[in-house]
């Protein structure tokens, strides 16, 4: 049997419960245990990763996040939350890209997690694990960007209730960055977008694949 490291466990929102077939946007997976090492090379960095059966894209870096990385610009300490970290391979890559970042791994799948911590071991001192089914209530405006490739097996309502917590923990200024293809409803993200945020731009546009960045507005009465 694997053993992973403890986790800060927020408890899950269960009650939107998907296929009975498992798939990733699970809680606690039970397809037998297989760990692995994966080869990551993203943006000029290289990464020797662990991954498992039961989490997303366990056989090495799906396009989508691959374009996701490469096209993010942070700036150089940012407070920044991963959410649906997966094993860790947004967070471990960007967080050597910009040293002096902080982070924040969400994930409802509990394997995922355990294994993101072991992947972001080398930046353990700036950032936090914690497995929850979005983002907890507890948490208030604290990041400056959040990053998502979202669940699009999990349903619509899932997805849009991730761009809604985003929005609630973003500070005044923060950005969503959110990566989909057209076939997984990319003109209706962006219409949920846009009435959520002050400003949506798209930054990438290639192969069916769009990455949008979502603003949130300035809270201008904070500075009355």
């Amino acid at each position: 049997m694997t053993e992973y490291p403890s986790l800060h466990v927020f408890t899950p929102i269960l009650s939107e419960v998907y296929n009975v077939t498992e798939h990733y946007y699970t809680q606690s997976p039970k397809t037998a245990s297989q760990v692995r090492n994966i080869d990551v090379d993203v943006k000029g960095v290289h990464l020797r990763l662990q991954t498992d059966n039961g989490v997303f894209s366990k056989n090495g870096l799906d396009d989508a996040t691959r374009r996701l990385i490469e096209n993010v610009q942070l700036d150089s300490r940012a407070s920044v939350l991963d959410l649906g970290a997966g094993y860790g391979v947004v967070s471990a890559t960007l967080g050597t890209l910009y040293p002096e970042t902080k982070w924040t791994l969400i994930d409802i799948n509990e394997r995922a997690l355990a294994l993101a911590a072991k992947n972001t071991m080398f930046m353990a001192d700036r950032r936090e694990v914690i497995a929850s089914d979005g983002i907890p209530e507890t948490v208030g405006e604290v990041f400056t960007d959040v990053l998502l490739n979202p669940p699009i097996r999990a349903g619509k309502a899932v997805v849009y209730r991730l761009f809604a917590d985003a929005h609630r923990t973003l500070k005044p200024s923060g950005r969503l960055w959110i990566v989909i293809q057209k076939k997984h409803g990319a003109p209706s993200a962006l219409a949920e977008l846009e009435r959520l945020f002050h400003r949506v731009e798209t930054v990438y546009k290639k192969s069916g694949y769009f990455i949008f960045v979502a603003e949130k507005n300035v809270d201008v009465t904070s500075s009355l």
